[in-house]
């Protein structure tokens, strides 16, 4: 698909260093002359371990950047509201913080407190029109507390039609078929009308393809046949869905996709796209 490869184009372009330990000066991401990102550059870098919280260290920057330019191609404006749907410590966030207007307001909220922690002492103090929330809920992959409350009945914490853009990079993945049905939901209600949601996921067609995810030919389906799980005795540690299942509960909870879904390829993610 060439919308995904130009993105991971644009993100190797922009891309200067790898991340760097938190105890070394900021980093500065140079194309040419010109300097890009100040205001990330500005924000320190989480340790490795937290890095390690929302995937491998090393591509830390590199699933940053490649999120910024596929949602820039998926309508993200700079004046647009935003809802980052599973924020952890700040990934994209950073980068939104250069990209958004000083009019722009961000929300983004997670269910691992100390990621949350670390946004709110480094991030919001520097841009205060980025908020973070932490939201305890059960997960069996993130936080298996059974006490916590469950996130099938989770409503966000948000009025009707507040953003003009809700984005949930890898959060379908790891979200059993009633919780994703209910963020399905909880989108549609907090967009605005005409507003844009992007979400990755883990998908499957009747022969498997044209998604290439090494991960799904690895996945155990549910009888259904409607998802699959790489981890039975774990869930959510990876939930994949059929193609056809996910665009019908898309539209049943009003949103539309935008043609077509693009496949992730290799280690990416597949895309969706909607409108409400």
């Amino acid at each position: 698909m060439k919308k995904p490869s130009a993105a991971r184009r644009y993100a190797s372009q922009l891309k200067q260093k790898m991340p760097q330990p938190a105890d070394q000066p900021p980093k500065e991401h140079v194309l040419g002359s010109v300097r890009l990102f100040p205001g990330e550059t500005a924000i320190p870098m989480p340790d490795l371990r937290l890095r390690g919280t929302v995937g491998p260290p090393g591509a830390f920057d590199d699933v940053a950047l490649t999120t910024i330019g596929r949602m820039n191609m998926a309508g993200l404006r700079p004046d647009h509201d935003v809802l980052d749907i599973g924020c952890g410590v700040g990934r994209t966030a950073r980068y939104l913080c250069d990209y958004l207007g000083g009019e722009a307001h961000y929300e983004g909220f997670d269910i691992t407190e100390e990621g949350i922690v670390w946004c709110q002492n480094n991030i919001t103090p520097m841009f205060p029109n980025f908020q973070f929330r932490y939201v305890p809920l059960t997960n069996s992959h993130y936080t298996p507390d059974q006490v916590l409350p469950a996130a099938a009945d989770f409503e966000f914490p948000y009025p009707d039609q507040s953003f003009d853009f809700v984005f949930a990079h890898s959060v379908f993945t790891h979200l059993l078929v009633d919780v994703t049905t209910r963020y399905l939901r909880e989108i549609a209600r907090v967009l605005r009308p005409g507003g844009i949601s992007y979400s990755t996921w883990f998908l499957f067609g009747e022969d498997s393809s044209p998604y290439a995810n090494p991960i799904v030919g690895e996945m155990h389906p549910d009888p259904s046949g409607d998802f699959a799980f790489y981890n039975p005795e774990v869930p959510e540690t990876a939930v994949g869905y059929r193609n056809t299942f996910v665009r019908q509960t898309l539209s049943t909870c009003g949103l539309s996709v935008v043609e077509p879904i693009h496949p992730g390829y290799s280690r990416l993610q597949d895309v969706i796209v909607t409108t409400k």
